[in-house]
């Protein structure tokens, strides 16, 4: 059956003016609509507009998410337009500076540029709210971090705008944004060079990450022209509406100055109702039914955010801007793994104007605005204001109390130094590391590790090793070769004289010291915090073994090292590529261990993996195996573990193929969450025990090595218990 027709052109002057009868009348017919003008279906309610956004691999982004073949095919490639391993590198060069906890090196000066502002236009009296209170944090600080040269900066604006125009169809409109779409283009190719751009900069950092081996080249100037489209329009979007909105609704405006903890609830209203992205486009991969209709494969499939936002089976009366609803619920950033990456910083500029106009602003009044014509973007292009100010301040301090309660890293860092390094296999080195004058290291034991900080947003964990030293480190790196940027920068930035800035230690490895005997494995550099392990058993005099695991023997750290000398003979060296050594037989090794044997294994997962499914067929117990996770190489599922809800002391399973998210809600659990894919950190759960496996992009480096929350929604956990604060 045909799905129903509506016919009007979408990116007319008319509907883009008015789109909110449009919407209504769409969503009317059904949760799919068919849209003559433009050869597009349309998808039109939140629920189907929700399983869309979250099914990429249904509807995907690769082939372009404009509403014409022109510009799909012109724009394809970007972070909006990719999908899989080329959209996953994309987005996570790009998130680091806009994680949340990365962003809060600039809250300060977001709450000092926004108080400033507020007092300014309260003496001026009459002015545009969208060219000078929109505008002004975008285009005071978020142009700056993008740090393009000036001709750049003087044109992220008009770029944007044709950017978005091009994203529609080619109408007038858009065949001018081409025009303009191909200039920006020809400027980052030529002129967004690492010498031309500002040190310290995002787009600066993006060519550090081609450097150290966490980008492929060819993807630098997509990252760089990702960040100049969407981090100024969608913003301006939201804000214009977010003053149109608190103007027209004065009870709404009294009541968040009485209650200041809403001030994010109001910011994302705002944004519900604006849905500054009024479409995006995806493509069916395969026949997809929705009720009666059916989507053919192939066929190219218009989202409707700003419909899908409005929803009456959704939303109480839609129409209304309620400060009080569910502020998580709303698609205007969009959903799944394509959601804003820019979300949060949106957020931050936003309440960063609230809480300067609270206390300042007693009324706000707004003449008629003038809408924008773009095809995709919807916002003002102008929206005369005026704010006057409060006879008597508002009490903020229940605001102060309220803001962002989530944690931070609260470790100390120490500075040290690199004393030693050594090439001790091929790609393979140690540094060794004393603190810096003034600094003292804490003691460690066989099992633990510490993060290095190599720069700002990238932070890697390395496990000691070696004998225990009171006032030494020794950590060993190999060079990956699909390192992220991390191993690559240790190998080139850290040299004997380097400063390192460390975190920790922790232990989640910890060693059994009163086993009878303990049988150690390890596989590759995975031999690191096996070797301390072996170091302690010695010189505790305790009985072990252990049996070391290679590919080939020159890549087998410490082998010509002394580390290894005084229990050579405790040793068994498996070598893949050597006939003079045995294969290593775990069946066997399982079955003749002394009864209460301990073991403990570190190496790649498929290694982890072999010996892990030995123990079970020998009937090891769980307290006696013990396992350290190589975090980069853990896959989408993982070994099945338990979740403690710390609040009601429930202890529930999460199974193999299953996300703590899901294991909770199969037990009447409730999270909050959106994306359902690790980009929003709406499903952020404080954790009390355990060490998480993050797979999550809104945490930093820096946050995930701390261990104090995790992404519920995709996470998992490399320990066998996580205890979660729910």
């Amino acid at each position: 059956m045909a799905a129903p027709v509506y016919d009007v052109d979408f990116y007319s002057d008319d509907v883009i003016r008015n789109p909110w009868p449009h919407y209504t009348a769409m969503r009317a017919l059904g949760p799919l609509v068919w849209l003559p003008a433009h050869g597009n279906y349309a998808l039109t309610r939140y629920t189907e507009v929700a399983e869309c956004l979250r099914d990429p691999e249904t509807f995907c982004s690769g082939r372009g998410v404009a509403a014409d073949n022109t510009a799909c095919e012109t724009m394809r490639g970007n972070s909006i337009a990719s999908d899989g391993e080329r959209h996953n590198a994309i987005r996570a060069a790009m998130a680091t500076p806009l994680l949340p906890g990365a962003l809060n090196e600039i809250r300060a000066l977001l709450d000092a540029l926004s108080q400033d502002l507020i007092d300014t236009l309260l003496q001026r009296g009459h002015f545009d709210a969208m060219k000078d209170l929109a505008s002004h944090l975008p285009l005071t600080v978020v142009r700056d971090l993008v740090g393009l040269p000036d001709f750049g900066k003087g044109n992220m604006l008009r770029w944007a705008a044709a950017a978005f125009d091009l994203l529609g169809i080619q109408n007038p409109r858009g065949k001018r944004a081409l025009e303009i779409f191909l200039e920006q283009r020809e400027f980052v190719n030529k002129h967004a060079t690492r010498e031309a751009l500002k040190e310290g900069s995002w787009t600066s950092r993006i060519h550090e990450l081609v450097d150290e081996g966490g980008l492929a080249a060819e993807l630098a100037p997509y990252c760089i022209r990702d960040y100049i489209n969407p981090s100024l329009d969608t913003t301006i979007s939201a804000t214009g509406q977010l003053i149109w909105q608190l103007a027209m609704h004065v009870d709404q405006w009294q009541l968040l100055r009485s209650r200041p903890e809403l001030v994010t609830n109001a910011v994302n209203e705002a944004v519900r109702l604006a849905s500054p992205i009024r479409s995006f486009s995806r493509h069916a991969t395969r026949d997809v039914r929705f009720g009666e209709w059916m989507i053919e494969k192939d066929a190219r499939v218009m989202v409707l955010y700003a419909s899908a936002n409005r929803d009456e089976r959704v939303f109480t009366d839609p129409d209304r801007f309620d400060i009080t609803r569910n502020s998580r619920k709303h698609l205007g950033f969009g959903s799944g793994i394509h959601m804003c990456v820019g979300m949060h910083l949106a957020q931050m500029e936003m309440v960063a104007l609230l809480n300067a106009m609270l206390p300042r602003v007693e009324r706000i009044q707004c003449a008629e605005p003038q809408v924008a014509l773009n095809n995709t973007i919807y916002s003002f292009a102008s929206l005369p204001a005026r704010l006057f100010p409060a006879t008597v301040r508002a009490d903020t301090r229940r605001n102060a109390e309220v803001k962002d309660q989530r944690a931070t890293v609260v470790s100390r860092l120490v500075r040290a130094n690199v004393v030693e390094r050594r090439e001790i296999a091929q790609k393979t080195i140690c540094l060794t590391l004393e603190p810096s004058e003034g600094e003292l290291f804490t003691d460690w034991q066989a099992g633990a590790h510490i993060d290095v900080h190599i720069r700002p947003g990238l932070v890697r964990q390395y496990s000691l090793t070696g004998p225990y030293e009171s006032r030494r480190y020794r950590i060993a790196i190999q060079e990956e070769p699909e390192s992220r940027g991390g191993s690559a920068a240790v190998h080139r930035k850290y040299q004997v004289g380097s400063e390192i800035l460390l975190g920790g230690p922790r232990n989640h490895f910890r060693l059994n010291e009163e086993a009878d005997h303990t049988v150690l494995l390890s596989g590759g550099i995975g031999m690191t915090p096996i070797l301390a392990m072996a170091w302690r058993l010695y010189e505790l005099k305790r009985s072990f073994e252990w049996h070391v695991s290679v590919r080939t023997l020159s890549r087998l750290p410490f082998a010509e090292e002394p580390e290894l000398s005084p229990f050579t003979d405790r040793i068994r060296l498996h070598v893949d590529d050597a006939v003079d050594t045995p294969a290593l037989d775990v069946g066997e090794l399982m079955r003749s261990a002394p009864s209460g044997t301990h073991f403990y294994v570190c190496g790649p997962r498929a290694y982890m993996d072999y010996i892990q499914a030995a123990a079970r067929d020998h009937g090891v117990e769980s307290d006696r195996f013990h396992l350290e996770h190589f975090g980069s190489e853990i896959s989408a599922d993982g070994e099945p573990f338990s979740v403690i809800a710390e609040l009601s002391g429930r202890v529930i399973q999460v199974g193999s193929d299953e996300t703590i998210l899901a294991a909770l809600r199969r037990e009447g659990i409730h999270v909050e969450t959106a994306c359902q894919n690790g980009v929003c950190g709406t499903c952020l759960t404080e954790v009390t025990e355990g060490r998480p496996d993050h797979r999550d992009m809104v945490l930093t480096d820096a946050e995930k090595a701390s261990n104090q929350r995790i992404a519920v929604c995709c996470s998992r956990s490399k320990t066998k218990v996580l205890k979660l604060r729910i």
